[in-house]
């Protein structure tokens, strides 16, 4: 059992992350390509990524078997996001540091043959490594990126939309049946225990399809990250919601989702059509059960109905 102990300061600086850390998603998809028993992702995502993998790709295998921490230093967090940045927080990380994380990760047998030089600090190792993060990457998430991260941010949303009705408490205490709060302090079963002061840190909460239960980021000085299971499993073939509704329908979808309430006038603007088709658009979807929609003065409110959340999130399709 981890205990992370939040003060007021803590609690200040919650905050909602899409979680498009597309290295943290990266590492996440590795193990669970690794996993055993319950699948966060289904089989075809599997299938294919397998028989993408590169060599290098493939020494990432060896730093995330399940069941085991994954060392942190493969999940920096960094002030400037995006994918390189982070691959360079990686590439730069002290060697004391690595040496002390694999040997908490891995025992005092390494598993693969390579893992001694990577904690010795040798540099073509650890750039071979970065190589493989980047390939593991385009092979497992670069097709399927874009859907994956719209329903990353409706997933956000819907956290937010929770802490915005029922506060701070109502947020952290309905993340997972595995995390608890008891002010000042919440718990989380996870593969690490002990107790964590953040001592003004802050709190990142971050939604992952590779998680079937929630893990916890935290080292080194940024917030500590709790990664939370999406409810939605990474499709093999990519975002289906424009098979169904077609383009212009599932951005709809996505897009009341992840604001949780949009106007007709700003739905037709960030879609970039007139506010006549907008408005077809929101009563098409209306009359599948998807949306509500409500007259405010001279404005028409629409928001996701819970079948529209649930088929956002991966449900079935309405008949």
């Amino acid at each position: 059992m981890l205990r992370l102990w939040l003060d007021y300061d803590d609690l200040i600086r919650i905050r909602i992350t899409p979680g498009l850390s597309p290295l943290a998603q990266t590492v996440l998809g590795a193990q669970a390509l690794r996993g055993v028993g319950p699948e966060p992702v289904p089989g075809p995502w599997r299938s294919r990524t397998r028989a993408g993998l590169t060599g290098p790709s493939r020494l990432l295998l060896d730093l995330v078997p399940p069941g085991r921490w994954i060392p942190d230093f493969l999940t920096p967090y960094t002030l400037v996001p995006g994918f390189e940045p982070e691959l360079d927080a990686v590439a730069s990380t002290p060697v004391r540091r690595i040496r002390d994380e694999l040997e908490r990760s891995c025992g005092p047998r390494p598993p693969a043959p390579w893992l001694p030089r990577l904690a010795g600090g040798d540099g073509e190792i650890m750039r071979t490594l970065v190589r493989g993060l980047r390939d593991f990457h385009r092979v497992a998430l670069a097709d399927s990126w874009s859907g994956l991260s719209d329903h990353l941010c409706a997933e956000a949303a819907r956290h937010a939309r929770t802490m915005a009705r029922d506060g701070i408490g109502g947020l952290l205490g309905s993340l997972h049946p595995a995390v608890r709060w008891s002010s000042p302090v919440l718990e989380i079963e996870t593969l690490r225990d002990g107790d964590v002061r953040l001592r003004g840190r802050g709190l990142l909460l971050m939604p992952s399809v590779f998680v079937t239960g929630p893990r916890v980021l935290v080292a080194g000085d940024g917030p500590a990250t709790v990664v939370v299971p999406s409810s939605r499993p990474l499709s093999g073939t990519g975002d289906t919601l424009p098979q169904v509704f077609g383009r212009t329908r599932a951005a709809v979808i996505r897009l009341v989702g992840a604001d949780g309430e949009l106007t007709t006038g700003t739905l037709a603007a960030r879609l970039g059509v007139s506010a006549a088709s907008a408005s077809q658009h929101a009563t098409a979807l209306r009359g599948a059960g998807l949306l509500t929609s409500e007259r405010r003065g001279k404005t028409v409110h629409h928001a996701l109905t819970p079948l529209g959340e649930r088929f956002l999130r991966g449900g079935e399709p309405p008949e």
